[in-house]
């Protein structure tokens, strides 16, 4: 097993397990996403907005992990306003409960604290909220949204 972190190479699997863990957590296909990904992993990567650690068996992409950046105003316990996301979590299916998912894990909140992050935010599915709390994650009150 190999860990590297992911480069512009990697768009394309990036894409198809991006698309096969939101079906997993439920998802419908309703449109056809694959340009927009593309897009993203493109723009993103290649300018550390998003960064992705790989774990890699035999030349191909078997589970892999996300982290994106933003800022809020500051407050009193995020002093910098400095978020960083996890997202993008997903292992296929026959290398589930092996640890690799915790490894990802530990590289991307790794990277955080390299950069000055000082607070680490994600929403997860029943499927992960093992491994978060077991990484000193804790649940609060969720988010909301509007859709316009």
């Amino acid at each position: 097993m190999e860990y590297r972190k992911a480069n512009e190479f990697d768009v394309e699997e990036l894409v198809q397990l991006r698309k096969q863990q939101l079906l997993d957590e439920g998802g419908i296909m309703e449109n056809n996403i694959d340009n927009e990904l593309k897009k993203y992993f493109h723009e993103n990567i290649g300018n550390n907005k998003f960064i992705a650690w790989l774990a890699i068996e035999n030349n191909t992409i078997i589970a892999t992990s996300g982290l994106c950046f933003y800022n809020l105003p500051p407050n009193f316990r995020n002093i910098s306003g400095k978020v960083a996301y996890v997202t993008n979590m997903f292992t296929k299916k026959e290398f589930r409960k092996k640890g690799i998912a915790t490894i990802l894990l530990d590289k991307i909140i790794n990277e955080a604290k390299i950069l000055d992050y000082k607070v680490l935010r994600l929403h997860t599915s029943k499927y992960g909220r093992r491994i978060y709390e077991k990484c000193g994650f804790v649940d609060s009150d969720g988010y909301m949204h509007l859709k316009i």
